[in-house]
């Protein structure tokens, strides 16, 4: 007989030794993996209901019983996919240290062990059709969107999905609260140099992100009387267009701080500045924002806000290791407010008008 009583399996013919039943032989009758059984065993909910009626009718069947003492956390392995962006700009991988998030990311994992599988394709649900890859229990998309077919294919299998540094009221997220990091970087400038002339150097290749950093510095120029409106704002195309030229006629306009995107952007203003012959901050104060590596590419450390990557990522990691192992159905959409970190291109002018040109624009 191939099927025992009592959680027996007869393996050795016709000895009479008999083993317990495992998940394993479970998973040969069935014709599926050992991890999806036990899963449906646990009553997991990435899991279809008609598998886990297969498996818990086949279990009982087979004489399986079931270990009554609890599994440790720490021999947990979980698979988790991690998209990452991958484009023409090289320079979108500069804002944050892929090597740092991934590290957070499964330090919120804790005991429980994470095997992140790192993808840059976000275009097809290909991940799923590769069984070297194993069961995918989690999708973490960071700093980078997902197509919406992929987002459905991820949906259908019941996997769950967090999105880092993108805000979708659709789907669980974890982000830096841009906003309130411009008002913070703002409230810095202020204190520095009481009147300053803010202009604000957008990047439209990220909009979402862009939008929200802009927005939040027009609200705290409103909210503190700094004269600063959307005309104020002059989006990039590319890091190409920052030319002399366009540094004279920031000046020209009577701008005396340039506040960018984040620090790639204010990197580029730095070295093209000093190109001209340009001095920062004496010339004009300069911020970025993401605390990024670029910032070591120059001499003077540039005032930023820091994108908190190592909390953005332990926070993705803990949401998923409750969701997953404690089955809890708490939402997750959360922003983090980065900390100001000053550097030394921010700077008075009592002199703004020999400063900045006789221009005004």
């Amino acid at each position: 007989m191939s099927r025992a009583t009592d959680g027996r399996h007869n393996e050795n013919g016709g000895s009479g030794e008999q083993r317990p039943v495992t998940i394993y032989h479970i998973a040969r009758e069935l014709g599926i993996s050992a991890g999806t059984v036990s899963r449906a065993l646990n009553h997991s909910n990435l899991v279809t209901p008609d598998t886990r009626e297969r498996v818990s009718r086949t279990a009982e069947e087979m004489g399986y019983l079931k270990r009554r003492i609890r599994r440790h956390r720490g021999r947990a392995i979980l698979n988790v996919a991690l998209f990452l962006p991958f484009g023409g700009e090289n320079y979108l991988h500069l804002f944050y240290d892929p090597a740092e998030f991934i590290h957070a990311l499964r330090t919120g994992f804790g005991e429980v062990r994470a095997n992140v599988i790192t993808l840059t394709d976000t275009s097809g649900a290909s991940i799923f059709e590769h069984k070297k890859h194993g069961q995918i229990d989690a999708c973490v998309f960071g700093f980078t969107t997902p197509t919406p077919e992929l987002l459905a294919a991820i949906d259908d299998r019941r996997v769950p999905v967090v999105l880092i540094n993108r805000i979708d009221s659709h789907h669980n997220y974890v982000a830096s609260d841009h906003a309130a990091g411009m008002e913070r970087l703002l409230a810095h400038v202020l204190e520095v140099d009481p009147h300053p002339r803010p202009c604000f150097l957008g990047l439209p290749a990220i909009p979402q992100v862009s939008e929200l950093r802009r927005d939040g510095l027009l609200r705290a120029a409103a909210s503190r009387g700094v004269r600063f409106s959307t005309d104020d704002t002059w989006d990039l195309g590319s890091l190409g267009e920052i030319t002399p030229r366009f540094i004279e006629r920031l000046l020209a306009t009577g701008y005396d701080t340039v506040m960018c995107f984040n620090d790639v952007v204010a990197v580029y203003i730095y070295q093209c500045a000093l190109s001209m012959g340009l001095q920062i901050p004496e010339a004009f104060s300069l911020t970025g924002f993401d605390n990024s590596p670029v910032r070591s590419l120059v001499s003077q450390p540039i005032t930023t806000v820091d994108l908190t990557v190592a909390e953005l990522g332990r926070r993705a990691g803990t949401w998923l290791r409750e969701r997953i192992i404690e089955r809890s159905d708490e939402p997750l959409q959360l922003q983090v407010p980065g900390a100001v970190v000053a550097g030394a291109t921010v700077a008075p002018r009592p002199n703004r008008a020999h400063a900045t040109g006789s221009g005004t624009g």
